[in-house]
């Protein structure tokens, strides 16, 4: 097949998945749970042989053909027995050779497309996750793996959770991919080529262009309501840094700041309701709460994310004497608002039928069809058929990759559960952390970034939702702060060296190094990595509790925030802060941390008189600071 009839044959296939996925959400029409799953799945595999192909023109186009064969005949076989699997009895039967040659076979495309789409990392956890399963009972000969040990778990059962039941393969995780994240990432593309994407940020540089760093404030929103349609840290660098970073680096930023900031505000879009990252539709489903209630939940720390890095970006142009963008180059707000305000209309469609009270996937599906209406209300914004096509085509490409990244999620999730390794894992850390929920909550933090390294947010997440969530709860934590937890520092994976995908997408945009861009997103967005324990501890930030007791919590999380803000940056009232300006802001942070008035009463006091210090004290060696470190 040559380069043009297989990307014909990719887009055809890719919008055919898109009308499909429309047509099964739309109130119309109802399909089994298994089938519905299959298909996508299937749609998935075959296009993601068709754009990862093997290296190779002979034999690697004839195994990319019994790639996508295999993949019809494992999954074929399971739509058209869809009947008899679901009713099938677990771990009572023999599987026969066929039904052992599909479930098997299924884990080998599934494995294979993981590998080529995802990378090593995921594919190899996959496999340390498969031979922890047939292992287990070995693991009690060594003294320091005997707490992992297990029974065993044979091919018959392997095969039966994989393939034959919805705890494998086709889990929560691959139905959550089928029935709300497709059609959202085919909403977030569609969004975007019919000219949302140019709306946001023109509207973004025009309003924030006339303030000092403009350019940097404007990358800040501009990822944030480009987070709320792609989802993707690395699609939101590609696509708001193309324009924000070059226009920092003209304003005089250093590189290696202009590209962290994008990496930092793009993660953050994951995390910005209404329409967060996959694994928050994930979340909703494991803990059964509506979707409604998660966007509510994350509402204030991605207030308080974008509140530190704003502050940041604010003192940086302090420190830098930054100027504003000129007014030829900011633009007009209200021009740009009158031009392009019927973009919004369809995150209107998707918020209002949310507060309704529909389900995510009928939001999707008014979300979609509002989207493919907007361009022709009128006459400057009309686009041609085949835009629209382009944009399900382009959704549908960046979903399949979210889908396998489930599905091989699923193979891990499936392990777990049918081992155990789960409660041996949550007792495990409530032994280390000895009953103590913050020990714990630091323990979940340490095994987040291990897990999560060089991970996609949703496959992260589901693995530490499976084994660290449950002894959060264990020691105190509500199943939501603690499923919100192990989330942020799933997304917070993607600026977390050594392998931070988002700055390393930043990097070649901002013509710097990996590892320069990497160490300092970290840094910049350090701030960040404090908000998960605010919320554990103040469970009144996550909308639990009187309205008094939250002003009272959100003004003090937003002063650690900014104090933090502010120690890392090393700027305030118009000098550098020294050593001892710093020390003391982080310990005004730590103070703001815990739910006490005492504590907070005295970390007010630090601050004030730190920032007093700074504005009038004198120039002493105490607090002087060079201003440029």
């Amino acid at each position: 097949m040559t380069l043009p009839d297989r990307e014909k044959t990719i887009a055809a296939l890719a919008v055919t998945m898109a009308i499909f996925h429309l047509a099964v959400a739309s109130p119309f029409f109802l399909f089994p749970d298994l089938i519905l799953r299959g298909t996508h799945l299937l749609f998935s595999l075959v296009i993601g042989f068709l754009i990862y192909r093997s290296v190779g023109r002979g034999f690697g186009r004839v195994f990319d053909w019994a790639m996508i064969l295999l993949s019809a005949v494992c999954l074929g076989y399971l739509i058209f027995n869809h009947a008899s699997i679901v009713v099938r009895p677990p771990w009572t039967r023999a599987a026969t050779p066929l039904e052992l040659f599909v479930a098997l076979g299924t884990v080998v495309v599934v494995l294979e497309l993981t590998r080529r789409a995802l990378g090593l990392a995921i594919t190899g956890l996959c496999l340390v996750f498969i031979l922890y399963g047939f292992i287990g009972p070995d693991l009690r000969h060594s003294e320091f793996l005997r707490p992992l040990a297990h029974k065993g778990v044979d091919l018959n059962e392997f095969v039966d959770q994989m393939y034959f039941s919805f705890e494998g393969i086709f889990g929560v995780a691959l139905g959550v991919s089928t029935d709300f994240i497709f059609l959202f990432v085919v909403f977030g593309a569609l969004l975007q080529v019919i000219g949302g994407g140019d709306f946001f940020v023109n509207i973004t540089k025009s309003a924030t262009g006339a303030s000092r760093g403009g350019p940097a404030k404007m990358a800040v929103i501009a990822s944030a309501l480009m987070g709320t349609m792609s989802g993707s840290s690395v699609a939101n660098v590609a696509t708001t840094g193309a324009i924000t970073i070059p226009m920092m680096k003209r304003l005089g930023y250093p590189k290696t700041f202009a590209g962290a900031v994008e990496a930092v505000a793009s993660t953050g879009g994951q995390i910005t309701p209404p329409i967060m990252g996959a694994a928050a539709f994930l979340m909703a489903a494991i803990l059964g709460i509506s979707y409604q209630e998660v966007i509510t939940a994350a509402a204030l720390p991605a207030l308080l994310f974008f509140c530190s890095l704003f502050v940041a970006v604010h003192w940086e142009a302090l420190k830098q004497g930054l100027q504003p963008l000129e007014r030829s180059v900011k633009g007009d707000t209200w021009r740009d608002f009158k031009a392009g305000w019927t973009f919004l209309m369809p995150l209107m469609v998707i918020m209002t039928f949310l507060i309704m009270g529909y389900t995510p996937s009928l939001c999707a599906f008014y979300g979609v069809v509002a989207t493919l209406v907007t361009p022709f209300l009128r006459r400057s914004t009309m686009v041609s058929p085949a835009v629209l096509a382009q944009g399900l085509e382009l959704g549908a490409r960046a979903a399949v990759t979210v889908a396998i990244a489930c599905a091989s999620a699923g193979i891990i999730v499936g392990i777990v559960q049918i081992s155990g390794l789960g409660f041996r894992f949550s007792s495990l850390v409530i032994a280390f952390a000895d009953g103590n929920l913050y020990i714990a909550l630091f323990i979940a933090m340490l095994a987040a970034f291990v897990f999560g390294m060089g991970m996609p947010t949703t496959p992260a997440y589901i693995i530490q939702a499976t084994l660290v969530a449950p002894a959060l709860v264990d020691l105190g934590a509500s199943p939501l702060s603690a499923h919100l937890f192990v989330f942020y520092y799933a997304v917070l994976g993607q600026i977390t060296p050594p392998v931070a995908v988002a700055a390393f997408a930043a990097a070649p945009i901002a013509g710097a190094t990996s590892t320069s861009v990497g160490w300092r997103a970290f840094a910049l967005g350090m701030p960040a990595y404090v908000i998960p324990f605010l919320f554990v501890a103040n469970p009144e930030l996550l909308g639990q509790g009187s309205w008094l007791g939250l002003l009272a919590v959100l003004m003090r999380s937003a002063l650690a925030i900014i104090a933090l803000s502010i120690e890392f940056t090393g700027w305030l009232g118009g000098r550098g802060l020294g050593w001892l300006g710093r020390g003391l802001l982080l310990l005004s942070a730590a103070m703001l941390i815990a739910p006490s008035s005492l504590l907070s009463a005295i970390a007010v006091v630090l601050f004030i008189g730190v920032w007093g210090w700074q504005r009038h004290g004198s120039r002493g060696h105490m607090l002087k600071g060079s201003g440029h470190d």
